[in-house]
């Protein structure tokens, strides 16, 4: 009797887990079937540019599956490409809690570089020098951050290993190497200039940038003569490697500020050549030509830019940086009002505007660009700052300190923020507020 009480029992034990089973198969094949149906319409769309078709498409996934890493990735890169920046990198941070990916990890150190986050960006940056120096996918996501932040040699390590590939536009990695590369022969010429005993290199240097190249390795013998690591023939690269183990050596110093110019005249000529047509090479030209004082002409190459290359989405932005650099503050806020007219979800080019609206003291102009933005989700740091400085500005002390005391909570929040509410306590009477800002502000200044 027990023997069959038992059969039965696990015979009951055995429907019940079939029809578990069962059940399961009816909720979850039909559920893993419409998230894959789903993930394929999102990137059908994503490949014919349609961002907002695929941005839904992704959401219905994520419906169905909340935690599936790919629609999250997924939705962050469709919202980044509609230049809805901060909801792209709330997307990406629920990824990443998911599961470490590098290239999403990539993602949301370069949304938080364009949406001027740099203090976040840099250590992520870091990071992914250190450990996805090889990875052409991730090069392709990051490597123009690291100008963003004043990285130019690590910029320059990846541009090197994104031309030729497929994973960027050669004439593009092309003009980026060579940007990266004039600004690393600054920062080497820089560090050797405050070493001792470094004339003999920095009058070859100077001699090189008014007479040509030639001039430049004057310095070559003598270099050879007082450091035992400096060889004629070391490109670059190999260049660069050897002085990462000897920082303090002038000789590698002085060779890396002639290669870095040297290399970029060599890529800059060779994307003309084989890009005469290039809108990244007229860029260059442009900028070239801004940095030398002729602001007139690089205007004028950036209006034609922006006339026969529409398919560009920053022309209208970097001339508004261009304006900036000038302090033309009107002629900027009409490039960065244009290129709202045609991405209207471009923070970065809301952030330089609300900068240029403060410039021009259009305090109430300020108030309306950013109202939409402070009450959004995952509000940037530089909004609640400039909607601070206007209400300031407006008389409205307890507006602007409501501004502050939220940027105070970002995990990025520097000593600006302790400085301006501390000065905002002492016009609101709030003295004891006024002395806890000031000693964050202490703290805050010396890291």
């Amino acid at each position: 009797m027990r023997g069959a009480q038992r059969s039965t029992e696990w015979f009951r034990i055995a429907v019940c887990i079939l029809r578990w089973q069962l059940l399961w198969m009816v909720i979850v094949i039909p559920a893993v079937a419409q998230k894959a149906a789903f993930l394929e319409k999102a990137r059908e769309a994503m490949q014919l540019s349609h961002y907002g078709d695929a941005e839904q498409s992704y959401r219905k996934a994520l419906a169905v599956a909340p935690t599936s890493l790919e629609a999250l990735t997924g939705l962050g890169l469709s919202l980044q490409m509609q230049g809805r920046n901060q909801e792209a990198i709330h997307e990406y941070t629920l990824a990443l809690q998911q599961r470490y990916v590098p290239e999403t990890y990539a993602l949301l150190a370069a949304e938080r570089c364009k949406v001027g986050e740099l203090s976040a960006a840099k250590p992520m940056l870091d990071k992914l020098y250190r450990e996805q120096r090889e990875n052409l996918h991730v090069a392709a996501i990051v490597a123009p951050c690291y100008l963003e932040v004043d990285e130019p040699i690590e910029s320059a390590v990846f541009y090197r290993l994104l031309v030729g590939s497929k994973e960027y536009p050669e004439d593009l990695a092309g003009v980026q190497l060579a940007k990266s590369l004039i600004r690393s022969g600054q920062i080497f010429a820089e560090k050797l200039s405050k070493m001792p005993d470094s004339e003999p290199y920095m009058d070859a240097l100077r001699k090189g940038s008014a007479e040509g190249s030639q001039a430049a390795h004057e310095a070559y013998a003598f270099a050879a003569k007082h450091s035992p690591y400096f060889r004629a023939d070391l490109d670059w690269t190999g260049a660069l490697e050897l002085w990462r183990q000897h920082p303090n050596d002038r000789a590698l110093l002085y060779l890396l500020a002639v290669l870095s110019t040297e290399d970029a005249i060599k890529e800059i000529d060779e994307m003309a050549q084989r890009y005469p047509e290039s809108p990244y090479v007229m860029e260059f030209y442009a900028d070239a030509l801004a940095d030398q004082g002729h602001g007139k002409a690089a205007i004028a190459i950036y209006d034609q830019l922006a006339h026969d290359h529409p398919e560009l989405s920053d022309v209208h932005y970097r001339l508004g940086l261009l304006y900036e650099k000038r302090e033309e503050w009107e002629k900027a806020e009409a490039a960065y009002r244009e290129q709202l007219k045609l991405y209207p979800d471009d923070q970065r080019a809301v952030a330089h505007l609300s900068r240029c609206l403060l410039q021009l003291e259009d305090y109430e102009a300020v108030r309306k660009l950013l109202a939409p933005v402070v009450h959004g989700q995952d509000v940037p740091y530089w909004a609640r700052l400039n909607l601070a400085t206007a209400d300031e500005r407006l008389g409205d002390t307890q507006a602007a300190i409501q501004q502050l005391v939220a940027a105070e909570r970002n995990p990025h929040a520097g000593k600006q923020v302790h400085y301006q509410l501390m000065h905002l306590y002492m016009l609101a009477g709030r003295v004891n507020d006024a002395k806890r800002e000031y000693m964050l502000f202490q703290q805050a200044a010396k890291h």
